[in-house]
């Protein structure tokens, strides 16, 4: 499975957002484990760096939310990293950890644009993401056989031209009233494809099918079949 192709029943691709987060501490190789148990055909993931260089997966700037510490991510080793609890007795895990813990489509999200700067290749089950055109475009400098994805508050034509300049594969837009079935298929016809978020309930699932758009992500991978055939 490429990340550009749907399922074999034709419904979209389904992302664990930062794994399996309602069921498992979010952003965890036991997270990331849970939502391949679950279905999951990819998980969504955030990428920062620690002070020794070194990626690691997590949401925030700070240990604060996720973990039993405190302090910024970026003032921390690895070790000090390793030595927090982030829930359910796991660690916070390296890049390459996750990439191992999970055998299919991964959304990279770049967190601190300095990340970009350290990681040396992706595999081609990956995508880098980013909210930030100026951090995908040093992607596409440093790694330009990465796919790209852009994320966005704000669907529209402005995202489909940004995201063309930028060489990018994906859109991955929240679901406003913009985004609409003749914006997927302008992206489908520009090339890009295209991931909604949130997929949270079964409602907002079926409004993402009725859009046509190739993947969902979602904080609930377990239950996307049980919304789908309900």
């Amino acid at each position: 499975m490429t990340p550009g192709n749907r399922t074999a029943g034709n419904r979209p691709l389904v992302y664990g957002h930062r794994g399996a987060r309602t069921e498992e501490p979010e952003n965890t190789l036991r997270s990331f484990r849970r939502a391949a148990e679950l279905g999951a055909d990819g998980i969504e993931l955030d990428v920062r760096v620690s002070a020794d260089g070194r990626l690691v997966v997590i949401h925030d700037a700070t240990v604060d939310r996720t973990t039993d510490g405190e302090g910024e991510v970026a003032a921390l080793t690895l070790a000090q990293l390793r030595s927090l609890d982030a829930g359910s007795g796991e660690r916070i895990p390296t890049l390459d950890e996750a990439l191992a813990s999970f055998e299919g489509l991964v959304q990279v999200e770049i967190k601190a644009p300095e990340a970009v700067r350290v990681i040396q290749d992706l595999p081609e089950r990956a995508v880098l993401t980013s909210f930030h055109p100026e951090v995908l475009e040093d992607a596409a400098r440093r790694l330009p056989r990465v796919a790209r994805g852009l994320i966005t508050h704000r669907p529209g034509d402005d995202m489909l031209r940004t995201a063309k300049d930028l060489g990018a594969a994906w859109v991955c837009p929240e679901l406003t009233d913009a985004l609409t079935p003749g914006l997927v298929e302008r992206c489908h016809a520009a090339g890009l494809r295209v991931d909604g978020w949130p997929a949270a309930d079964r409602e907002l699932l079926h409004g993402f099918v009725e859009l046509g758009v190739d993947a969902v992500t979602t904080d609930h991978p377990g239950r996307i079949e049980e919304w789908l055939t309900g």
